[in-house]
């Protein structure tokens, strides 16, 4: 007699072991089967945001995550820019998330090999900057001069 194994044969297989070792450890999120033979995750192991519930223990799985701070978060009211002179390391091909809070047009330059330039308008700007060359780069308001941040690229 010759026993041939498929892989659509070793997925039930693999899925009533997995659920013979779970019911073994006393565990009450055991993975269940589904009529077709595939385990289904429990429904605690489904993905939460990193908003709080409503008792503040726990994540709410109806709120929808916030979007991530910027990195840089700069504001240009007139003359005056903010922040000044930040220190940031970064490593060096890793994006770094730039926001622009703007009471009128300019531009940010960014000294790094090659040089970039990122355009902004009056309200909010957002990009993303990369930098492929490690060492010191300055970003800085065209406009004014001024140094908003010092990357330290690595």
């Amino acid at each position: 007699m010759r026993i041939v194994i498929t892989p659509k044969a070793v997925a039930p297989a693999l899925a009533a072991i997995l659920l013979t070792l779970l019911a073994a450890c006393g565990t009450e999120d055991a993975a269940a089967p589904t009529g077709d033979g595939v385990a289904t995750a429990p429904p605690s192991a489904t993905p939460s945001t990193t908003s709080s519930g409503p008792s503040g223990d726990e994540p709410s799985r109806s709120q929808v995550a916030e979007p991530a701070p910027a990195d840089l978060a700069v504001v240009v009211d007139g003359a005056e820019i903010t922040p000044n002179a930040q220190e940031i390391s970064v490593d060096v091909g890793d994006p770094l998330s730039v926001s622009v809070e703007a009471d009128r047009a300019g531009e940010l330059h960014v000294h790094s090999k090659p040089e970039q330039y990122f355009p902004f308008q009056p309200g909010e700007t957002s990009f993303e900057l990369t930098v492929q060359t490690p060492g010191s780069v300055e970003v800085e308001d065209d406009d004014t001069g001024d140094v908003v941040a010092l990357l330290e690229v690595s």
